[in-house]
């Protein structure tokens, strides 16, 4: 495509005549990537969305961060993205990346090796800033290394084999390697601006470290500063961060795509996310016709039923999103809790299975989901190439007879005066579960689990928090019971969280097992042989040199997950839903549900655009 026939949008052309901004065709790659939209997409206006005003940042990044890699639509296969291309050697320990010739930062600086370079070996791998290396980042113990090829190709070495490092990078967790412009970034590293650490003092943070952080954060403070550039297709013009004040993002003037007719994406001059305090408000904003497209917090059950009316009107149309969770209700049991008596507890899988079996699933498929799931233990769904019987199915049957023998064998036959159990110590069997305030569904489900499980005296104390301060309690091991969606059903090797403790903020059946693992034994609390040699066999899945191998490796996984039950599901993950203004095109009304697939990211908004 010549350059002769790239055109933009009205807006960016003033601004070129202007003299504010340069030509189009300086401003793209030399061969930006083209995307096939709509007949008939135009330039122009704003698309409104919501988010909570507490811990729901993931909103903006599943909306417009870019990584060095994508999945396709289908959730199928990686494809280019930032990088237009790599290879791999045969054992996966070397990655070459080639960058789009050309491309920019939305403040006009390009794009280069450079940047990949800095932020490989300079942010992730230096853990005053990051912390122990994420799994993805690291093998064989040591973190991925990148070396300057030339302008536009870097090379990504590692000690041993990573084969799942294309689809790491197109994931929501996987964006690190192109986050951190160099030109900007190294204002705040004290290895290249001398006075980092006294301009950190004089802001009133303890040193360069905080500064660079909150001048160059990685998630939670991503969309709070409108002044560090991105690769993105819309740029913060009003962050996050500012009680609820609207979150709002301008269309980037160095955006890298453009359409078969050569016109630059985005089409949607900006992204506007208002911002509520609780999920009710969102729905009624939702009901009202006030969000052009919302996924997050209108996709339950209940809340489809209260948009009927809104998508009977014919302004708005429903869409229907498979999900690929295991477990629409997940209980992780803390193995790592410090209650001694409980852990022990926990270590041994009567207990565990007892747990199981102490409550309805078919209750709560009835009453939770109105009849649209199935009882459902965790694991791929049946007919899938790893799907585990035992898995899947074990201990799901509400048996109460069953789960009180078995805790009665355990020794666990005293009672107090309400009836419940009493520990060997003379505490009662209490379990802490914390649980997103915002999670109806799941708080639904709990309150169903307490009241089974106190016929089996055992006390479920639910702990309904803000998504932050459940993240912190997290953090900080101070929970018997962590409440999430069990990852890993159609997507188990790129989610294995709940099989395997090496996702360092959701892998909550022993987040300091996850600390020892990334940390090669120098944090956290060195995991039973179980998991251990699910860690070991992790390793070497990752550096399998082929796909046979890999899944021979992946199935013990699953097999050493059956038999220890650290995660209890419950039902099977109906679809999601969500609603979009039909004067909205190029959105698709069918796409995964998915963290991984970080919809709706992969369906490409950015050739999203509005009709009359």
């Amino acid at each position: 495509m010549s350059s002769q026939a790239f055109s933009e949008a009205p807006e960016l052309s003033a601004r070129v005549a202007a003299g504010e901004l340069a030509p189009v065709q300086r401003r793209l790659p030399d061969s930006p990537e083209v995307i096939h939209a709509l007949p008939g997409a135009r330039y122009g206006g704003s698309l409104r969305s919501a988010l909570l005003a507490s811990g729901d940042e993931n909103g903006v990044l599943r909306f417009v961060a870019q990584g060095l890699t994508r999945w396709d639509t289908r959730f199928e296969h990686i494809q280019p993205n930032i990088a237009e291309r790599w290879t791999v050697n045969r054992d996966a320990t070397e990655y070459v990346f080639s960058l789009r010739h050309g491309l920019r930062w939305s403040d006009g600086v390009p794009f280069t090796a450079d940047d990949v370079v800095f932020a490989v070996n300079e942010v992730i791998a230096d853990r005053r800033l990051s912390g122990p290396p994420a799994d993805r980042y690291q093998a064989a113990g040591e973190t991925m290394r990148a070396e300057k090829i030339d302008t536009w190709q870097v090379r990504i070495r590692f000690a041993a084999g990573n084969r799942l490092l294309p689809e790491e990078l197109a994931g929501p967790y996987g964006h690190h390697p192109v986050l951190y412009p160099r030109h900007y970034c190294t204002r705040f590293h004290a290895a290249y601006n001398p006075q980092a650490d006294a301009e950190a003092k004089q802001a009133g943070l303890s040193g360069w470290m905080a500064l660079f952080n909150r001048q160059c954060p990685a998630f939670a403070g991503r969309w709070s500063n409108p002044d560090k550039p991105t690769l993105d297709p819309w740029v913060i013009s009003a962050g996050l961060g500012r009680g609820l004040t609207p979150v709002v993002l301008q269309r980037n003037p160095y955006f890298w795509q453009v359409d078969q007719r050569g016109r630059q994406l985005p089409y949607l001059d900006a992204i506007r996310f208002e911002l509520f305090r609780d999920p009710t408000a969102i729905l009624a904003a939702a009901m009202e016709g006030r969000l052009d497209l919302q996924i997050r917090h209108v996709s339950g059950v209940a809340a489809r039923e209260r948009l009927a009316a809104l998508v009977a009107s014919g302004s708005h149309v429903q869409m229907s999103l498979p999900d690929v969770n295991a477990s629409a209700v997940g209980l992780y049991l803390n193995h790592t809790t410090v209650r001694d008596a409980l852990r022990r507890l926990y270590a041994d899988v009567r207990f565990k299975a007892a747990l199981s079996q102490a409550f309805d699933r078919d209750a709560i498929a009835r009453g939770v989901f109105r009849g649209e799931v199935t009882p459902w233990q965790v694991g791929p769904p049946r007919g899938h190439r790893f799907y585990n019987e035992k898995l899947a199915s074990q201990f799901t049957r509400f048996d109460l007879a069953a789960a009180n023998h078995s805790l009665d064998a355990l020794g666990l036959t005293a009672r107090d005066a309400q009836g419940f159990r009493l520990l060997p110590d003379g505490a009662r069997l209490s379990l802490r579960a914390i649980v997103n305030s915002n999670a109806e569904q799941m708080i639904a489900t709990l309150e169903m689990v307490r009241q089974d499980w106190a016929q089996a005296g055992i006390e479920l104390v639910i702990e309904a928090l803000d998504r932050a301060v459940a993240s912190s309690r997290a953090r900080a091991n101070d929970y018997d019971i962590s409440v999430d969606v069990v990852s890993g059903g159609i997507d188990p090797t790129y989610n294995p969280r709940a099989y395997l403790a090496q996702h360092p903020a959701d892998s909550r059946q022993g987040l300091p097992w996850v600390r020892w693992y990334d940390s090669h034994g120098t944090e956290g609390l060195e995991p039973p042989p179980a998991m251990r040699q699910r860690l070991q066999w992790w390793d070497e899945w990752k550096a399998a040199r082929s796909a046979a191998e890999a899944d021979r490796l992946f199935q013990r996984i699953l097999a050493i997950a059956a038999e220890e039950l650290e995660v209890l599901g419950t039902v099977s993950s109906p679809a999601q839903t969500g609603i979009r203004a039909r004067r909205l095109q190029g959105v698709p009304d069918q796409m995964p549900g998915a963290w991984i697939w970080p919809t709706p990211n992969p369906s490409l908004p950015q050739q999203y655009f509005f009709t009359d």
